[in-house]
């Protein structure tokens, strides 16, 4: 006779999380040991798309901070700092995603370009980045993103 096991949040079974209590002598801001999933924006214009990477990007246990779909988007949240790497699609309504790919590098935040195109559809100035041809899957993300968010401490 074996144990029937159903997971369910905790919600669901009427448990809550304790309120934050600051740790006595630490910053309020300390984190406590705990890791932190890095936040990625994803600047992305087809819907269904994005919806399916931001799906993808959720179940790897890695933060979505955005979904845009226009360069005039992305680049406004360039000083935010609501992100902490980036999945860009090189070709956004007509335009290209290079000019925020560039405001990217000259601010040291790890990006990788996902596209249709392969390496071939990336200018010389950006070919050091990492290219995820698309269509592509959990495995080739996951591999993408632990490399994006290795290059973000290193």
């Amino acid at each position: 006779m074996g144990i029937n096991m159903r997971w369910s949040p905790m919600s669901d079974i009427g448990l809550t999380m304790p309120p934050y209590t600051p740790t006595p002598g630490l910053p309020a801001n300390h984190t406590d040991m705990r890791l932190i999933a890095p936040r990625v924006l994803v600047v992305e214009d087809e819907m269904t798309v994005a919806m399916l990477i931001e799906d993808m990007v959720s179940e790897l246990a890695y933060e979505v901070a955005a979904v845009v779909p226009r360069l005039e988007d992305a680049m406004r949240l360039l000083d935010s700092e609501t992100f902490d790497l980036a999945m860009l699609d090189v070709h956004l309504n007509g335009k290209t995603v290079f000019p925020f790919a560039a405001e990217l590098e000259a601010r040291d935040i790890p990006f990788l370009f996902a596209t249709a195109y392969g390496a071939r559809g990336i200018p010389e100035e950006f070919r050091g980045h990492l290219v995820l041809q698309k269509p592509f899957g959990p495995v080739e993300l996951r591999l993408a993103l632990m490399e994006l968010a290795g290059s973000r401490v290193s």
